[in-house]
């Protein structure tokens, strides 16, 4: 039966076993497991992932065909949901979870905005003595996290206050004067986090403490064309980009520079519909990247594109090796050698065994999985693989002679 590539606990586990350094349990009667000692777990964390970084690096002439994988991306656009129940905290993030499907990956880093509305119960009363203005409204919405410096919006004009002091749950106190804004009108309250992780299409740990924020609250994520890239990108795509087969779009799009992207959102930063232009940037987020499109998407669109796979390191103890199954041998017998090239005795000879056979058996299964037929006959490019030219690439309108 297939089975998924060997997790970063299974390696850990296999290189300790064969340093000697590994537990077996209190009894000594279990399968051996990680170290106890956390010095010498970490040096065996260390021998893991340089073993498969080292193995990343001999890679073929033509590159290791499972780091050119093709990413999909969800182009989302403004979205909204429904907290479904009030968000959890455990220090230092908080988890909320909506009733449909809201979050995608590439919303990692985003704000999550929660609103709440209610309407304005009265005429605000303006004090000129003090220059503030006494704010009532039907619903107990100045509750939970809402804090004094926090802003609430009529909706009706968009003039937004600032509180100065909360009475209760029904009434502040705001700066200015409030004493236009009219009996009946929504007041709306919005609180930012910034999205952490992406558990699921209905989870999302935020920063901070959301946990006073209302069961039936709506969520929203604003798109601004940014989408968070895969960890395992590191900046470099290595084919075109396109719309996901069967979409039907009725437009291409395609590699750009960032700048142009930037200029076109400074001069015209309202329009929306499906983006015809990317590029890719990195990120305040350590080792992250993003593809930044224009136009901004006016639905959810599916893009693909090729890309070379990057590896930092395991964390996770269920993080799985980036070579997949068919390379466990060969990714084992790195981390063995690495540990021998640090010093390791224990292992003298494994260099020799994953040089002269470990690597060569990983060329040869690695040239098998390339397509049986031979192909074009055609210049390839770094990585092995050739960009297709279309219609757009190859023709060129001829000067028309005019009279």
């Amino acid at each position: 039966m297939a089975e998924d590539a060997l997790t970063y606990t299974e390696l850990v586990a296999h290189v300790a076993s064969k340093l000697g350094v590994a537990y077996y349990g209190a009894a000594g009667d279990e399968a051996a497991q990680a170290p106890t000692d956390t010095y010498t777990l970490d040096a065996v964390k260390d021998y893991v992932n340089g073993g498969i970084r080292m193995f990343l690096n001999d890679a073929p002439r033509e590159g290791w065909r499972f780091q050119q994988p093709t990413a999909s991306l969800v182009l989302w656009a403004t979205t909204s949901g429904l907290a479904n129940g009030a968000p959890s905290f455990g220090d230092p993030e908080s988890t909320v979870t909506v009733h449909a499907r809201t979050f995608h990956d590439s919303m990692l880093g985003h704000k999550l905005k929660f609103t709440v509305t209610s309407t304005a119960d009265g005429t605000p009363s303006y004090n000129s003595t003090t220059e503030v203005t006494t704010i009532d409204v039907d619903d107990a919405i100045f509750s939970g996290v809402f804090a004094v410096g926090q802003t609430i919006t009529f909706d009706a004009t968009d003039n937004s206050y600032v509180v100065n002091t909360i009475t209760d749950t029904t009434t502040v106190i705001v700066d200015g004067d409030a004493s236009s804004e009219t009996d009946g009108d929504t007041v709306t309250i919005t609180r930012d986090y910034v999205i952490e992780a992406v558990t699921s299409a209905l989870v999302v740990n935020v920063t901070g403490n959301a946990s006073g924020e209302a069961d039936g609250a709506t969520v929203t994520i604003i798109a601004d064309g940014n989408y968070t890239l895969p960890s395992t990108f590191g900046g470099e795509y290595l084919g075109p980009i396109g719309y996901a087969a069967g979409t039907n779009p009725g437009a291409t799009i395609g590699w750009s520079s960032e700048g142009i992207i930037r200029g076109l959102r400074e001069n015209v930063s309202s329009q929306t519909g499906y983006p015809t232009l990317a590029a890719v940037r990195k990120m305040d987020l350590a080792r992250r990247w993003e593809l930044v499109v224009y136009p901004t998407p006016g639905g959810d669109y599916t893009i693909e594109f090729p890309y070379e796979l990057y590896f930092t390191a395991m964390s996770a103890t269920t993080d799985l090796h980036p070579a997949g199954a068919h390379y466990d041998e060969a990714v084992k017998a790195a981390c063995e050698a690495y540990a021998e090239m640090q010093g390791e005795d224990a292992l003298a000879g494994r260099v020799q065994y994953y040089e002269g056979k470990a690597l060569p058996g990983a060329h040869r299964r690695n040239a098998r999985t390339a397509p049986r037929k031979l192909g074009r006959l055609s210049k390839q490019g770094r990585y092995g693989t050739t960009w297709d030219r279309n219609w757009r690439d190859s023709i060129q309108r001829p000067d028309v002679t005019t009279f």
